[in-house]
């Protein structure tokens, strides 16, 4: 669908799409993002610069997808993270994971020995994000962008939307490439690899894993532990315990029986969690499209109004469940639509059928492609560049 002259692209796996930068925003002030001494990149490795964000109120999904796909890239790029300075929860993921990080400052001079060949935008925090566009196309250095639901438009070089409702505020600037749809959807590669196996929906639930998210969730974890209670079904429930510290350790010590509860461990792959579990309950994020993938039956709830509307479209495809807003959740409505589905096996192979069918889990392939297509062609335009 060609909208102005924006390129709308729902492509099938085997495709792909590249534009060059086009010069715009050029009356837009100066950039930069370099307070830290960086380290030039290896020989032969194209830079990557990677503006993103996390924290409990913004949430971690911005932060997982760059990582995700930082990972998939490293054998030939060199991503460099460009992060608030009070952003500790990213900067220790990313030490963690053996990346560079530099200090995003708006303003200062941009260091040529970084210089990058592309740059991905992964967030949602808006501030210096104009004069990063604006340095980006007057250097000619491509610029893609990944969004939810359309939110916090950006007039990149090529737009990326996998969400379940891609563009929805109707965002489409011309000259802008885009990929829009769930074969576009950036998931942990892990999550592919469950999907290989065949799922087994059980007669009966027997294990839960609960995922919502790796914020302040604690209140929320609680409300659903208490709905699980309410059954008086002994099952075995695991919790994934995310990035921010609210008091995990105090809730695994209360008496949760029947239940027998617990926190997922740090060496244990939540892919393998989720995939052998009979029953996922999430929040709208990242977590409900991971369940999807692998074929576990999904509850969802919501924090806010993208995770809401989120919920909402795959309520309505008929891909989960929707338990409304996590702060509105009693625990008796999540027991009345937990027995819903321990009541209804065919609900839950359904269910397990669509999300698979849905969500292939290929998403990173895909993005990580185009990001290595861009980067070639910007080292091939400067080897010609050079030779005249």
């Amino acid at each position: 669908m060609k909208v102005r002259s924006a390129k709308i692209l729902t492509l099938a796996p085997s495709q792909s799409a590249f534009r060059t930068a086009s010069a715009a925003l050029e009356e837009m002030g100066n950039y930069c993002a370099i307070s830290k001494k960086a380290q030039a990149p290896a020989a032969g490795k194209k830079v990557l610069w990677v503006r993103t964000a996390a924290g409990p109120v913004i949430g971690f999904g911005h932060l997982r997808r760059t990582l995700i796909l930082a990972r998939m890239l490293r054998s030939s790029v060199m991503p460099l993270f460009l992060l608030d300075s009070g952003d500790r929860w990213s900067q220790e993921q990313v030490q963690r994971d053996r990346f560079g990080y530099e200090v995003f400052e708006p303003g200062k001079p941009w260091l040529n020995h970084t210089s990058p060949s592309a740059i991905l935008i992964d967030t949602r925090q808006e501030q210096g994000l104009a004069w990063l566009l604006a340095e980006a196309r007057r250097r000619a250095v491509p610029v893609v962008s990944i969004h939810d639901l359309g939110l916090v438009p950006l007039a990149s070089d090529f737009v990326i939307d996998g969400s379940i409702r891609p563009f929805a505020g109707g965002f489409s600037p011309e000259g802008t490439n885009y990929c829009a749809g769930l074969s576009y959807l950036v998931l942990d590669p892990d999550y592919a690899s469950c999907r290989r196996r065949a799922k087994r929906i059980r007669r009966e639930i027997g294990k839960v894993v609960i995922n919502l998210g790796g914020g302040d969730s604690g209140r929320y974890f609680r409300k659903v532990l208490e709905g699980l209670r309410w059954t008086g079904l002994s099952l075995d429930v695991v919790g994934v315990p995310g990035f921010a510290r609210w008091g995990q350790e105090e809730l695994a010590r209360e008496c949760w029986h029947p239940l027998r509860f617990r926190w997922a461990g740090q060496g244990e792959s939540i892919a393998e969690l989720v995939s052998r579990a009979d029953l996922a309950i999430t929040a709208g994020g990242l977590a409900a499209y991971e369940a999807l993938c692998v074929g576990t039956p999904l509850c969802a709830l919501s924090y806010d109004r993208p995770q809401r509307m989120t919920v909402k479209a795959l309520a309505e495809a008929g891909l989960c469940l929707d338990l409304g807003y996590g702060k509105s959740l009693s625990p008796s409505r999540l027991s009345s639509q937990y027995c819903r589905l321990a009541e209804n096996h065919e609900l839950r192979r359904k269910l397990a059928s669509r999300g698979r069918r849905t969500i292939d889990g290929h998403g990173a392939r895909r993005v990580s492609r185009i990001l290595r297509r861009i980067l070639m062609k910007r080292a091939t335009e400067g080897a010609r560049a050079k030779s005249r």
